[in-house]
């Protein structure tokens, strides 16, 4: 069962072993399902290198065919500090 997912243009747009910052689904059952997630993670092609599941959907939403796998380092905030 998948945790996460997320919408890209390109397979580049997840690099293999560096921490980057995504924009993710969250899967989960209950209230949260579906709300959005600003989040650093590292991710991988390799469905069991990190503990939780990414389901990887391009821009019109096809599905790849290929899950990955991702772990979540920190949730960042996209509102300037300033804002807050």
């Amino acid at each position: 069962m998948f945790k996460y997912d997320v919408f890209i243009n390109s397979l580049a747009d997840l690099p293999e072993g560096k921490e980057i910052k995504l924009s993710v689904r969250d899967l989960s059952p209950g209230l949260q399902k579906y709300a959005y997630k600003h989040v650093m993670a590292m991710v991988s092609p390799d469905a069991d290198k990190y503990p939780e599941k990414l389901q990887v959907r391009f821009g019109r939403g096809q599905v790849h065919n290929q899950p990955y796998s991702i772990q979540v380092v920190k949730e960042v905030s996209i509102v300037p500090e300033r804002y807050l």
